[in-house]
């Protein structure tokens, strides 16, 4: 079999074909992509969400579930709906390369290939609100950007979750919603300041991919991190960017994510792949932990002082504090990220 490589993919392509309508009138034709793997209910519960989105107005849309596993688990998942959700296409496709970058690649070459306009990302752990789609293209067609977010929100928690499961679940519901508020301040349909947009809700066109040569990396291939680096890759291009504030998607929490090692572990990772980017680009960064590390040593000291007199409101701060410190210690040992080498949920 031909591998297609990413420069089979990149044309000298504008994102507009010269004297086609503007983006306010012009059809659209979109892909909703997700990449699963080893989660079969929680796919099945994003595929339902799917069934009652709002149609878009003018828009050719079709779904896509690429599947990064090394068989095809879920293909009959896809089979059992026919192929189809509502009146749109719901395709499917292996990739068996492993690691997140990869599949987010084919998704890309998948959009490409179909002659679509516009690729959107979801994670197979959530669920979309119904006008999700609706606004996320209403905010692409009323801004000049080719690459949009927006915001994460967490569902409510799942039954029968012990009192520390329950406790990290208000933590981690706090903080997306900080992060909501600050990224609503801070970012609008004119420019992302300071909130960078990831795959968790995410609209590019795809003549980002082909116009512009912008790939997720797959040197990263179980760091996590790859949306990350895309979004400042296109930042660093001058490509306009914008956030799209009332395009809602739901995440689902496992239980055993809602552990303070776990949390501890993904704070760690998170960390040491952003030292990595920061010490590639500017070598002296590594000198910055003599300034950082300290205050974050303190802080963590008194977030374990808080944890009884607030019930473990500080829980997961402390745990993403200490990750936070471990990682950049590891990084400047050289240790490498491998958050997404484990799947969790179900």
């Amino acid at each position: 079999m031909t591998v297609a490589r990413h420069s089979d993919f990149e044309l000298d392509a504008a994102p507009l074909v010269a004297g086609a309508p503007p983006r306010t009138d012009r059809h659209l034709r979109v892909t909703v992509a997700a990449l699963t793997r080893q989660r079969p209910a929680m796919l099945a519960e994003l595929l339902d969400s799917f069934g009652g989105l709002v149609p878009p107005a003018n828009c050719t849309v079709r779904f896509l579930i690429v599947e990064n596993d090394d068989e095809p688990r879920s293909r009959d998942e896809i089979a059992r709906r026919g192929g189809r959700i509502g009146e749109c296409r719901l395709d499917y496709v292996l990739e068996p390369e492993p690691g997140i970058p990869f599949g987010r690649n084919r998704a890309a070459k998948e959009a490409i290939g179909a002659g679509h306009d516009l690729l959107a990302f979801v994670d197979d752990d959530e669920i979309v609100d119904p006008a999700w789609l609706k606004n996320l293209i209403d905010g692409y067609r009323n801004s000049d950007a080719v690459l949009l977010g927006a915001p994460l929100a967490i569902r409510p928690p799942l039954p029968g979750l012990s009192r520390s499961q329950r406790a990290m679940h208000a933590c981690i519901r706090r903080r997306y919603l900080k992060k909501e508020r600050r990224a609503a301040r801070r970012s609008d349909l004119m420019g992302t300041r300071r909130t960078t947009i990831v795959t968790n809700n995410w609209l590019a066109e795809t003549a980002i991919f082909t116009g512009h040569g912008l790939w997720f990396d797959e040197t990263m291939r179980f760091t996590g991190g790859t949306d990350a680096k895309f979004y400042a890759e296109a930042r660093a291009k001058g490509l306009p960017t914008a956030w799209v504030s009332n395009a809602h998607v739901y995440e689902g929490i496992p239980p055993e994510r809602l552990d303070f090692w776990y949390q501890f572990r993904r704070g760690r990772d998170q960390s040491t792949t952003n030292f990595h980017r920061k010490i590639e680009k500017t070598p002296a960064a590594k000198w910055t932990v003599l300034i950082t590390v300290p205050p974050k040593a303190v802080a963590a000291v008194v977030l374990a002082g808080l944890l009884l007199p607030t019930g473990g409101a500080t829980a997961l701060e402390l745990s993403r504090t200490m990750g936070w410190i471990a990682g950049r210690i590891g990084a400047l040992a050289g240790r490498k990220s491998s958050l997404y080498l484990e799947t969790t949920g179900h």
